[in-house]
């Protein structure tokens, strides 16, 4: 088992530039296994779910603007796929959570 301790010495190691390959073959040498080796290293997943709510809502109005103004639904239909954006971020999400 992996101590907090250990796990805070780790990430200052990190941020200070240590490689972590290097990281990793000092752990095995110390008798961890492999899990609790990976379970160290789970890459961040990023949340852009607030990121395209705000700029699909700012291109719809953007697009109901030019379409009273032009006719054009050029960008309305493209503003769209922001909210499209938004729906499969939040189902890759729920993916990750369970």
């Amino acid at each position: 088992m992996i101590t907090q301790e250990k796990i805070d010495e780790i990430k200052s190691l990190l941020k200070r530039g240590e490689p972590e390959g290097e990281i990793r073959e000092s752990l095995k040498r110390e008798g961890f296994t492999k899990v609790e080796i990976e379970s160290l290293f789970k890459p961040h997943h990023y949340d852009m779910r607030s990121w395209y709510l705000v700029l699909g809502t700012v291109k719809i109005l953007i697009g109901l603007y030019i379409f009273l103004k032009t006719n054009s639904l050029l960008i309305l239909i493209a503003s769209c796929c922001w909210f499209v954006a938004y729906y499969y971020e939040v189902q890759r999400l729920n993916r990750l959570k369970n």
